[in-house]
């Protein structure tokens, strides 16, 4: 009876002990969960569903605990987020700011604080001391140039152009903005007649289009291009308005934009693809964290840009909405 008692003992305790042992295991491994922090300038943005989907679902599938805030739009909210993310002592910060030079101040207060930063789709200006672990996106002047070809093959390389920016300031419109002005020097009898901002608002954008349209009449105006997808509703609209003697090349390809290239409304657009954004994102953040810095590509980390025309569109599924 007493050696009965006994074992029963001794694998109560040896289940104490493998309890406890879990137990310390499962601290650690909380306590080695990294805390990330990502600030996008504005989260509304519908470019941005499925780069936050793929960094959340990065974040899980590794096991990182990622703090997602927006700007709102507002600079001075994006600041007060990074500072929030600062004073919570996270291991690292991805950043999406509205603007390259704006967000520089705070930058330099997490490379103060030691906090890594990684810049997601838009850049951070690094030339006055600001330091940036990687940026993780596409190479906009590239998105630029790739733009200007696709204007030249729509109107044969000559005619007068309309252009519609972004949000002025962002690293990407600058960026694509300098890569577009680089390709048309090819091509002299382009000419841009007129350009206005949008803000990469879709009401902005058709507004530009209908006030572009006014000003330009049939015969006088041979293409519109947009640095950005909100221009799909201006071709429609131009559609509908008999103007189809207008092109209509855009940035970006989510699936308004590709039904509009399957009906020929719009003539093509360079296809960013926002998921592996914040897929890569994430995973070069956890790298980092983890000590293989080597395998996090830098100073860019940059993705592919496929043109898209009517002729392969059926080969690109739309990179969001649908």
């Amino acid at each position: 009876m007493k050696r009965h008692l006994s074992r029963r003992t001794v694998l109560r305790a040896a289940t104490a002990v493998l309890a406890i042992g879990f137990a310390i295991d499962g601290q650690s491994a909380m306590a080695a969960e990294h805390k990330i922090g990502m600030m996008i300038w504005n989260t509304s943005v519908p470019f941005y569903s499925n780069l936050i989907k793929g960094a959340q679902n990065t974040a899980k599938d590794l096991g990182a605990s990622l703090d997602l805030q927006s700007g709102n739009g507002d600079l001075s909210t994006e600041i007060s987020v990074v500072q929030q993310f600062i004073a919570q002592k996270v291991d690292l910060i991805l950043i999406t700011p509205s603007n390259a030079k704006g967000i520089v101040p705070v930058v330099k207060q997490a490379n103060e604080a030691g906090i890594p930063v990684i810049a997601v789709n838009n850049r951070v200006d690094t030339s006055s001391g600001a330091k940036i672990a990687t940026f993780v996106g596409v190479d906009d002047v590239t998105f630029g140039k790739q733009q200007g070809e696709l204007l030249a093959k729509a109107i044969g390389g000559k005619g007068k152009v309309a252009y519609i920016l972004g949000k002025l300031g962002t690293s990407s419109q600058i960026d694509r903005k300098a890569g577009l002005m680089e390709t048309l020097k090819k091509y002299p009898d382009i000419k841009i007649v007129e350009e206005q901002s949008a803000d990469w608002d879709n009401a902005k954008a058709l507004a530009v289009t209908q006030d572009f349209l006014s000003r330009y009449p049939s015969g006088s105006l041979d293409a519109i291009i947009d640095q950005g997808p909100e221009g799909v509703n201006g071709a429609s609209f131009a559609k509908q308005s008999g103007r189809t003697d207008v092109k209509f090349i855009l940035g970006d390809y989510p699936a308004d934009v590709r039904s509009a290239i399957q009906a020929g409304t719009v003539f093509g657009t360079v296809d960013q693809d926002p998921a592996p954004q914040g897929v890569m994102g994430v995973k070069d953040a956890v790298n980092l964290l983890d000590g293989k810095a080597s395998e996090v590509p830098s100073p860019n980390h940059f993705l592919d840009l496929p043109i898209v025309t009517k002729d392969n569109v059926e080969q690109f599924p739309p990179a969001w909405g649908g």
